[in-house]
């Protein structure tokens, strides 16, 4: 009987109730509305109440007001998949409050006969709506008046339907008159239009103009992107209810986490952040002042609607996270999508349901609910709620005065209909712009409608974009550059226009204008957008140059090939243009370059950089020359004889020249540069040299580390006399280390007898460490196997051993019994997924409910052992392997936990399948993939390390199951387990394991206390260990869910103190500085900590001052580990106008 079985048997006799007998339904609520409202912690300064609610409507899923105020609604009760023979009939909805009380009185099914809508924008006139379904993109009309549809029309289709809550979604007018659409991360689409086949796969999305039926792709990436929205300056931007990077900032070609065939990617302005759905920005006279611009999202899985406030940041924003509008412990309150209303009031669609996504939950699990959906409606309470206004009845002069409104929901609609009622507009519009006041306060933004207004007739205007691109406001002049962006055919001086904009003085300008000129193919159009490298650079300003180079490849790389001075005359953006430069097509010109000397030395080593990347023997020739030329630094000299190593060993080309010199290299004094050249012998195969490798093998005093490359070295070179003296050397070595380094290098030359050695040398194993290197070439080689299995036989392995290698062969995605058998036959040890019967795991559930302890299972979490931390994060902190779990508590219900800790293959989080990549050489690479390009294959390891592999060196790509290996809990006891279950479910569900929105460290490093580091400590000072030097190793740890740094873990160095002292710990955290600002540091309690900033003493009290500077900065802080016991925080205080001039890092 096994652990748990004994357990459960005691428990269930316990147990009598039939309701132990069904699956943990007791949490699901009562549906009524005013129960669930009472349960909502709304912000102190506001009020929720009932808009609508079931039976007014079912499941909504997108929504969005028309011009009349009536709120148009997406659902689908047959979500997440209809039953087979079912007949589709979800619905399109207009739900109306006549009577102005505050509650929908009025509910009209518009169309019906949907398979899962997913999307819905009403027309300017209200009778008609373009609505996702599936696979299409439907027009659907009123054309008698009676509220339903009775016109149906595909608009475009080829959309994606690999996943239902992937396909076409989260429908926003722009303030351009075109319709935004968005996709998600499994979904392919192929899209015949006038205009040519669109395609789009994977996230991403859609700018569509529906009277021309142009279609162009805006945006790549975010792995589940529902949300969509512009500011008052129609800047855009996007959430992700998948992704854990917060908001994005979006611009035209961008890509982001999950974006297809892209090299380089985005990342969002708040990593570590939990999913969210929906957005909207919000403002107008309703609001507070410091609301306004802010951006309204959910976290649909934590039950929270979240409030995150804007800031122009550089030439893009940044976003600060706020305190909750409403947060709730109510399983059922989820939060999908946002809108302002006609009266100023925020409006919030409750899809209500216990049960969310359909990827880890069972299509038909029972719990989920099919019927019910809630509008709430949230108003600030110190201001009255607006007055509903009457658009569609306004003369055209009052409508276009509208476009001056604070309130943003009148703006909207009322450029809606000036968009549906024509150019004919024209003069009303120029007669309201000659009225207003150029010295007023929003006349600059005035302008930008008007110049909004003729975008959306479609009627280009020169005179009025001219006035936009030269106004006062920054704000305005990018948002004028993208409108020239769709105008160019008609405005005849539009790169000079671009060109001047690419040198404004404002970044956010620049970015646009060079996006625009992406758009004329042209090498003057390079030329012009390099200039923005001769002004100060950030990431998105980088990422657009970087894109529009890329973009432009085919106009400006003939040019450099044909040797245009204009390219030639600066090296640095030159190098920028090469660097950016995706395949090998101009490696000749700089190749060139170089040969003639027409590169300064100080770029040279930028250069190397791109060779490096490319698989052309001349132009690492030209490195391999660096490295034989003494004069430069030994170790740049080093790192590039390792690169050219690397090279030859993933794509087979070695540098031209006469590869025998490096053979002196391998006697250098200098080890490092010593180690580079035995590895570039053996990944040459230099046969003439391997009698040089042999004689080192012999001198005396050599490290194992040289030791280990020498073997390796000399087994790659391959000569039957080479690999038959390793074969001896693994036998007869006495170094555990040697032997197993002779023994993985022969094994990864697929050498037979090393299998039978491997079988030998893992039983006798009295550490782990070669465990992976040694069975991962045995997997992938099927005579290796057999070889192995049969010498196996006769021998036991260690557990720990055994454990690995199974891990190993689970992660690979290969079916191995025999392998498996004969592994755990061995270790005498019963592995695999566990299976709960419902009254076991009913009984289970009971126990975490009534006994689990959370802060006792935060500590089971972190236990080094277990592993967690390297592979999940928790807001950020921690590996990212898994998927971050900050709010797992408040999405995933506590069956599903105990399922997942069980069998970790049952229900595979999306996008965390692994994928195992067998290469030609034998290797196996197993990890989550993260993107392809046109060269390699991306995946993040086990170790949350990214590996490129080389697309001509794949044999086999293949998925895999989860990174979590099964049996991970085994050693657990069973109060243990069900500690570790209760605080998984607490995670974002209870406010004690809900993240803090401080600014906290919460990814830590701890100083491994080698004998090295406490020499270098005695010899000079203590202060030392806050220096780069080398010497120190520092090791992750992450502080707990409440920003604690518990001191249990953290190693203690002995320096001058008694054998019975715990002596020092040192820990450190990395702070990234934008913008130079003065701040203040609280540690908590000071009590015997000693605190460094960089190599900067810190005074300690209770508020610490700091000046920080641009740039990575550490704090490091000393800890006398014998009379401190409490745990250790850091909390940065930044000034309220800088409130993103500094952050922590948090990552691995």
């Amino acid at each position: 009987m096994n652990r748990f079985s004994a357990f459960f048997t005691l428990t269930l006799l316990l147990i009598s109730s039939p309701l132990f007998a069904q699956r943990d339904l007791q949490n699901i609520p009562d549906p009524d509305p005013e129960l669930e409202r009472k349960e909502l912690q709304v912000h102190e300064d506001f009020e929720v109440s009932l808009f609508a609610s079931d039976p007014r409507l079912a499941k909504p899923i997108q929504m969005n007001f028309d011009t009349r105020g009536r709120l148009w609604i997406a659902s689908s009760e047959t979500y997440p998949h209809i039953v087979p023979g079912a007949e589709a009939n979800d619905k399109i909805w207009v739900l109306e409050d006549t009577d102005g009380d505050g509650q929908v009185d009025k509910s009209t099914i518009f169309a019906e006969g949907l398979l899962i809508p997913t999307g819905v924008a009403p027309t300017a006139d209200g009778n008609g709506a373009y609505v996702a379904n599936s696979t299409d993109l439907l027009y659907f009309e009123d054309t008698d008046g009676d509220g339903h549809a009775d016109k149906r029309e595909i608009v475009l289709t080829g959309f994606g339907t690999e996943d239902t809550h992937h396909i076409l979604h989260t429908f926003r007018w722009g303030p351009d008159g075109c319709l935004y659409m968005n996709q998600s991360i499994y979904i392919h689409s192929h899209l015949e239009t006038p205009y040519g086949v669109k395609r789009l796969n994977g996230s991403g999305i859609w700018r569509f103009r529906p009277e021309t039926m142009e279609l162009e792709v805006v945006a790549r990436g975010m792995v589940n992107p529902w949300g969509n929205d512009f500011n008052y300056w129609g800047a855009q931007f996007a959430t992700d209810g998948a992704g854990s990077e917060g908001i994005q900032y979006i611009f035209d070609g961008a890509a982001y986490l999950s974006a297809v065939g892209v090299p380089r990617l985005l990342t969002g302005m708040n990593p570590g952040s939990p999913k969210y759905c929906g957005m909207e920005i919000i403002g107008g006279s309703q609001l507070p002042e410091e609301w306004q611009g802010s951006i309204i999202t959910n976290d649909f899985r934590g039950h929270r609607v979240c409030r995150f406030e804007l800031n122009d940041f550089k030439s893009g924003y940044s976003s600060q996270e706020k305190a909750e509008l409403i947060k709730s412990q109510h399983v059922a309150f989820r939060p999908i999508d946002v809108q302002m209303g006609p009266d100023g009031a925020i409006y919030i669609a409750d899809w209500y349901n216990p049960i969310i996504q359909h990827g880890e939950v069972d299509f038909r699990d029972e719990r989920r609910d099919h019927t019910h959906g809630r509008i709430w409606r949230v108003s600030y309470k110190n201001k009255p709620l607006l007055e509903r206004p009457n658009l569609v009845d306004l003369s055209d002069e009052e409508l276009i005065s509208q476009l001056a409104s604070r309130e943003p929901w009148v703006r909207v609609q009322s450029k809606r209909l000036i968009q549906h009622r024509g150019g004919s507009l024209k003069p009303v519009l120029e007669e309201w712009l000659s009225r207003q006041d150029p010295n007023g306060e929003q006349f600059e933004h005035h302008l930008l409608e008007a110049l909004w207004t003729y975008q959306a007739w479609r009627e280009p205007n020169a005179e009025l974009l001219n006035r936009v691109l030269s106004s006062k406001e920054p704000h305005a002049r990018a948002a004028s550059v993208l409108v020239l962006k769709y105008w160019m055919d008609a405005i005849p001086n539009a790169a000079d226009l671009l060109a001047d904009a690419a040198e404004d003085e404002h970044p956010r300008v620049r970015l646009e204008a060079i996006r625009g000129l992406a758009r004329i193919p042209k090498p003057e159009s390079m030329l012009a957008a390099l200039k923005v490298l001769d002004q100060p650079m950030d990431e998105f300003l980088d990422y657009a140059l970087w894109v529009t180079a890329r973009d432009l490849q085919s106009s400006w790389l003939p040019a450099v090939q044909q040797g245009d001075p204009r390219f030639l005359q600066e090296t640095d953006k030159l190098l920028f243009l090469f660097n950016a430069m995706g395949g090998d097509a101009g490696i000749q010109s700089l190749i060139t370059l170089v040969q003639q000397n027409k590169i300064p030395d100080d770029q040279l080593p930028a250069v190397y950089r791109l060779f490096v990347q490319q698989p052309n023997s001349v132009a690492l020739g030209l490195v391999y020359q660096a490295v034989l030329n003494k004069d430069n630094n030994t170790g740049d000299r080093a790192r590039w004889l390792n690169e050219l190593a690397t090279v030859a060993a993933s794509r087979s080309v070695a540098p031209s020249g006469d590869l025998a010199q490096v053979a002196s290299l391998a006697n250098a004094t200098e080890a490092e540069l010593r180690l580079a050249a035995i590895r570039a012998i053996g990944a040459w195969k230099l046969a003439g040299q391997e009698k040089v490798l042999f004689d080192k093998l012999k001198q005396k005093n050599l490290s194992v580390t040289e030791q280990s490359a020498l073997l390796e070295a000399i087994a790659r070179i391959g000569s039957p006399s080479g690999l038959e003296q390793i074969r001896e050397f693994a036998v007869n070595s006495q170094n555990p280390k040697l032997q197993s380094a002779a023994v993985i290098a022969l094994l990864r030359q697929n050498d037979p007898a090393a299998a039978a050695l491997s079988a030998e040398l893992l039983s006798k194993l009295k550490n782990t460490e070669p465990v992976v290197d040694v069975i991962q070439p045995i997997i992938a080689n099927e005579e290796l196997a057999k070889v192995f299995v049969s010498e196996l036989a006769a021998r036991e392995l260690p557990r720990d051993v055994a454990v690995l290698s199974l891990r190993q062969i689970q992660q690979s995605g290969r079916q191995l019994p025999e392998l498996t058998k004969a592994i755990t036959d061995s270790a005498h040890i019963q592995t695999g997924p566990r299976k709960l019967s419902a009254e076991e795991m009913s009984a289970m559930l009971e126990l975490v409910r009534n006994e689990g302890d959370p802060a006792n299972g935060e500590e089971i979490y972190r236990r080094k052992e277990l592993a967690c931390q390297s592979c999940h994060a928790i807001a950020g902190a921690g590996g990212r392997v898994g998927p971050d779990i900050l709010s797992l508590g408040a999405s995933a219900q506590p069956d599903y936990l105990v399922n997942s800790l069980l069998d970790p293959n049952d229900k595979v989080k999306e996008n965390y399948h692994t994928t195992v990549v067998f290469t030609d050489d034998g290797k196996i690479y197993s990890g989550i993939k993260l993107r392809e390009t046109d060269s390699d294959i991306i995946l993040r390891n086990a170790e949350d390390e990214e590996i490129a592999i080389p697309l001509d060196t794949v044999d086999e790509e293949t998925q895999g199951k989860s990174m979590m290996p099964t049996g991970l809990t085994d050693t657990l006891t069973e109060k243990e387990f069900v500690d570790l279950v209760a605080f998984l479910s607490a995670l974002g569900r209870t406010n004690e394991f809900s993240i803090s929105k401080s600014l906290t460290a919460r990814s830590w490093e701890y100083l491994i206390p080698t004998d090295e580091a406490i020499h270098q400590m005695l010899r000079t000072r203590i202060s030392a260990v806050a220096t780069p030097d080398p010497v120190f190793q520092w090791a992750p740890m992450y502080s707990t869910v409440n920003g604690e740094l518990p001191l249990e873990q953290v190693p203690g160095a002995r320096i001058r103190q008694p054998p019975e002292s715990p002596g020092y710990g040192f820990v450190r955290a990395q702070l990234i500085v934008e913008q130079a600002t003065s701040a203040e540091l609280k540690l908590g309690s000071t009590a015997h900590l000693e605190a460094w900033l960089d190599d900067r003493p810190l005074t300690m009290s209770d508020s610490i001052p700091v000046e920080l500077e641009p740039g990575t900065h550490y704090l490091t802080i000393k800890i006398d580990l014998g009379p401190r016991q409490e745990p250790l925080d850091a909390e940065l205080i930044l000034p309220a106008d800088q409130p993103n001039a500094a952050k922590w890092y948090i990552g691995k």
